[in-house]
């Protein structure tokens, strides 16, 4: 089934006459093309229409119509609101699915005065379900985000010396994953140095390093619309015995979860494996979030591997295996990978070194 089948077919599902998608993931998604605006109108007989602006037509007719869309060209004297009510009048759509999860509450509101004859219903998670499992092409993305950010990283060890802030260490590092083709970084890259390691989602400050000094860095590159997404804690400088024993427990929390990122186990077997280890050797209260999450299109997507979450897991479901340990105002080690899901036998897409590096 390829993709607009796919679409249509949550339609159907929904016993809808159309969806309507105008959040720019979700078009990335259904046209699977990056650098267009415009928005998708999804029929459940199975068109698929492509609305766009004289900004973007000539870019979308040359793309669009060999992946199944039939191109619109949005008249200027006519509000979007307005157009889209001659369209769907023209299919004779009744009950209109939309983006609960991106239509603002003032948009709605337009659409439900002006659509007067028309049944809005939100979409749910009709298509994230359909996101959950990559295809091989999105999987190929989500690598080639990844090599790049491994790319990147590298340079980032030989660049780093005393005295350099945390901020000049991010921009460095998001500089380099642009150079090699990342089209921006995955979130706001985290690099932090010493007692800031130990908050997990520390922003970078004008904390400058110094020897003995452990380094997080967590970040990730977009390719082709799709996310990468990494943690390592390294050291700079020689460690005391506390940390290297705190590191050795993450790592092994890190593999107990990979083997469980089985098809058909739940969700939250993953962090469950993890937090055992971690509870056992006496640190349960500094694991202070979940395991890890999906992530495709979206840096963070469902399901996650969290101990609430008890979706199973599926082929071609990619998630992070993200274990920390975070003792306040000392340090943290973090240590993070992609997982993709593949039968009983997980595969690691994250391809860098996890032993503890001291340079």
């Amino acid at each position: 089934m390829n993709r607009i089948e796919a679409l249509c077919d949550v339609v159907r599902t929904a016993e809808a006459d159309a969806m309507l998608l105008t959040g720019e993931v979700n078009l990335i998604y259904a046209t699977e093309a990056t650098g267009l605006e415009g928005y998708c109108l999804l029929l459940a007989d199975g068109t698929a229409l492509f609305i766009t602006d004289g900004r973007y037509i000539e870019a979308a007719e040359m793309m669009l119509p060999e992946r199944g869309f039939q191109v619109i060209l949005r008249t200027a004297d006519l509000t979007f609101g307005e157009f889209m009510l001659t369209l769907l009048q023209a299919h004779n759509v009744r009950n209109l699915l939309y983006e609960d999860d991106v239509l603002t509450v003032r948009q709605y509101t337009r659409f439900r005065t002006l659509f007067e004859d028309i049944t809005l219903h939100p979409m749910r998670d009709g298509i994230e379900r359909l996101r959950a499992r990559k295809s091989e092409a999105e999987i190929e993305a989500v690598v080639s985000a990844q090599r790049i950010a491994e790319k990147a990283f590298d340079e980032l060890l030989s660049a780093l010396h005393d005295g350099i802030s945390e901020r000049e260490a991010a921009a460095f590092l998001d500089y380099r994953m642009a150079f090699h083709g990342s089209e921006k970084p995955s979130f706001q890259t985290i690099l932090l140095f010493g007692e800031n390691t130990s908050k997990p989602h520390g922003v970078p400050s004008d904390r400058r390093l110094r020897k003995g000094d452990l380094i997080t860095a967590d970040f990730g590159a977009v390719f082709r619309g799709y996310h990468s997404d990494m943690t390592r804690t390294f050291a700079w400088g020689e460690v005391t015995d506390e940390v290297r024993k705190v590191y050795d427990i993450v790592l092994r929390a890190q593999a107990a979860a990979f083997e469980q990122a089985k098809a058909g186990t739940p969700c939250c077997a993953m962090h469950n494996a993890a937090q055992s280890v971690i509870s056992a050797a006496g640190y349960g209260e500094y694991f202070t979030h979940s395991l890890g999450h999906s992530l495709g299109l979206e840096i963070h997507e469902s399901p996650s591997a969290a101990k609430s979450c008890e979706t199973l897991l599926e082929d071609g479901m990619i998630l992070t295996d993200e274990p920390g340990i975070y003792l306040a105002g000392q340090f943290g080690i973090r240590i993070e990978d992609m997982v993709l899901i593949h039968g009983d036998t997980p595969i690691n897409l994250t391809h860098c070194p996890k032993s503890l590096r001291i340079l």
